[in-house]
C-alpha cells in the first residue's frame, strides 16, 4: 500500500522529465513606484561612473603639497627630524628642564630617555607559585617512590592449629 504523497511525487517527477506546459496569463504587473534615498542616488552615480572630479585650486594653481606624493612627504618628514642623541646638550643649554615649552616636552622626554634598544630590563620579579605549579614541579622532579609491600609476595606468618 503506497501513501498518497508518494504517488503525487512520482507524478511531479514524471511531468518534470517530460516537460511541463504552463497556462498563458494575460495579467501584467504594474511597476511599483518608489523614490531613491540620496545615498542610493549617490551610490548609483558612482557605480555607473556619472561623476567628474575637479582639481583643487588655490589662487588659480594646484598647491605644492598636493603635487607631492605621499612617499616623498614621509621621507621629507623623516629627514627633517634631527637625531635625538645630538640634541641633549643643545636643548639643555637653551632651556632648563622646568621651562620647556609644551610642544617640546614630549621631544625632551624622548631625548632624555634612551631608546628601547639601549635599555636593559630588570630581572623579572618572582611571584609565589600556585599549588598547581608546585604539584607539577614535584612531578617533574621525579623523586623515587618508597617501595611498598606487595601483598602477593607476603609470607604467610599465620599458623593454623587444629583443636
Amino acid at each position: 500500500m503506497e501513501p498518497e504523497g508518494a504517488r503525487l511525487w512520482v507524478q511531479v517527477i514524471h511531468e518534470l522529465r517530460h516537460g511541463v506546459k504552463l497556462k498563458k496569463v494575460d495579467y501584467s504587473h504594474t511597476p511599483i513606484e518608489y523614490e531613491l534615498t540620496p545615498y542610493e542616488i549617490l551610490m548609483d552615480d558612482i557605480r555607473s561612473r556619472r561623476y567628474k572630479l575637479n582639481k583643487v585650486m588655490v589662487d588659480g594653481d594646484i598647491p605644492h603639497r598636493i603635487k607631492k606624493d605621499a612617499h616623498a612627504i614621509i621621507l621629507e618628514f623623516i629627514r627633517s627630524r634631527p637625531p635625538l642623541r645630538k640634541l641633549v646638550p643643545v636643548l639643555s643649554q637653551i632651556y632648563s628642564i622646568h621651562n620647556f615649552p609644551s610642544y617640546l616636552s614630549k621631544i625632551h622626554s624622548n631625548i632624555v630617555h634612551p631608546p628601547a634598544s639601549d635599555r636593559k630590563l630588570a630581572p623579572p620579579r618572582s611571584r609565589p607559585s600556585t599549588p598547581r605549579e608546585l604539584l607539577m614541579e614535584s612531578i617533574k622532579k621525579g623523586r623515587r617512590l618508597k617501595p611498598s609491600l606487595n601483598p602477593l609476595k607476603k609470607k604467610c606468618e599465620y599458623y593454623i592449629t587444629f583443636l
